[in-house]
């Protein structure tokens, strides 16, 4: 038991930190192209931290058992270096127990990333369509910031706004917005200036955005025609808003819902959600391998090929997951021929010696 205690400290120890490394670098990726969009004013910078938050499920159930995988790799590593497992082993605590131990570890692993893939991350898809229906229905409106150019309406209009006071009032606005002639397809470019605006409401319910003393100037390319008028008041409608949030609908599906729904995409779901908690043994009879190291190679020797071989682990599974959903390879055996696939690896290598295991090692520089 004090055994036990001791490699559960180093494994979930370095486990922890690892995953906050790479939860940082994953969701910091994801917040810089958050902060882009709602600068641009594409994304309402109010929704941004509930995007993170619902993305954080799918951000765990990849992160836990790689992190897990990683850490084990490190903690057997130190025991050889340090000359911990030869103790060990005089004293009749060989490598097999040392399994045994290491797989009642991953069940710790395996429940926390079921509750995440069966109950967390639906819930988060969830509530990922319910940001993605506040965010449609806005409209540029919405979304202006002041004394700043925004690109809107799919991109073919540009929009400034020097001010916006507390009863929604803009002021000094410029927009010009470049469109098709349905007729002789020549572009055509439309600007308007005007000293004040603001959004209001018809009898149908649609918002239209009313400017007020400005001019509108309406070209055509190579000079066919020009056009300006001054007006008191010019009424324009508001477009909703055609920011794609990344969304699946079958991910947003619980394990119920999905087995009553025997299509290849909810069968693919089924097996990919099955995967993320049946790769963790995998990954620890791979791990307990790949740690052995010699002392003068030191405890990071092998953790390159162990990333490689973990990314190669997740990569095959994300492409038999998209072959079967398409209907490329048959629902079984699926996902799971990737499992046996590195099951018989690992079986490889717990029976090979150290010898037959130098090739995993990082040349190091004389």
């Amino acid at each position: 038991m004090i055994l036990f205690r001791y490699l559960s400290r180093e494994v979930f120890t370095a486990m922890a930190i690892i995953a906050f490394v790479v939860f940082v670098i994953a969701s910091g990726s994801r917040l810089s192209r958050y902060l882009s969009d709602a600068a641009t004013g594409a994304l309402s910078g109010e929704l941004i931290g509930w995007l993170l938050l619902y993305r954080l499920p799918g951000f765990l159930e990849l992160i836990l058992p790689v992190s897990f995988f990683l850490a084990i790799m490190l903690a057997h590593a130190r025991l050889h270096v340090d000359n911990e497992l030869q103790v060990l082993n005089s004293a009749g605590f060989g490598e097999g127990r040392l399994i045994r131990l290491t797989l009642v570890q991953s069940l710790f692993v395996m429940l926390l990333t079921s509750l995440i893939v069966f109950w967390l991350r639906p819930a988060a898809e969830l509530g990922i369509q319910e940001v993605k229906a506040s965010q449609k229905s806005m409209t540029e409106f919405d979304l202006l910031i002041p004394g700043r150019f925004q690109v809107l309406n799919s991109g073919s209009r540009v929009t400034f706004v020097q001010s916006l006071s507390e009863d929604q009032l803009l002021e000094n606005i410029f927009m010009t917005e470049r469109a098709v002639n349905d007729l002789s397809e020549d572009a055509k470019v439309v600007t308007m200036v005007a000293a004040s605006g603001e959004a209001r409401l018809d009898a149908s319910g649609d918002r239209f955005l009313v400017l007020q003393d400005g001019r509108r100037y309406r070209s055509v390319s190579g000079g066919k025609a020009h056009q300006v008028i001054v007006f008191e008041e010019f009424g324009q409608r508001l477009q909703r808003d055609q920011y794609d949030i990344e969304s699946a609908e079958v991910r947003e599906r619980s394990l119920g819902a999905l087995l009553q729904a025997p299509d290849r995409a909810a069968w693919a779901e089924i097996q990919w959600r099955l995967s993320l908690v049946l790769m963790i043994p995998i990954l620890v009879l791979l791990a307990v391998p790949l740690g052995r190291v010699e002392p003068r190679d030191g405890r990071f020797s092998r953790v390159a090929p162990g990333v490689l071989l973990c990314f190669l682990y997740l990569v095959l599974l994300s492409g038999a997951r998209s072959a079967v959903t398409e209907g490329r390879f048959p629902v079984m055996p699926g996902l799971f021929s990737v499992h046996l696939g590195f099951l018989i690896l690992a079986v490889i290598l717990l029976n090979a010696g150290e010898k037959s295991l130098n090739w995993f090692k990082t040349k190091r520089k004389r």
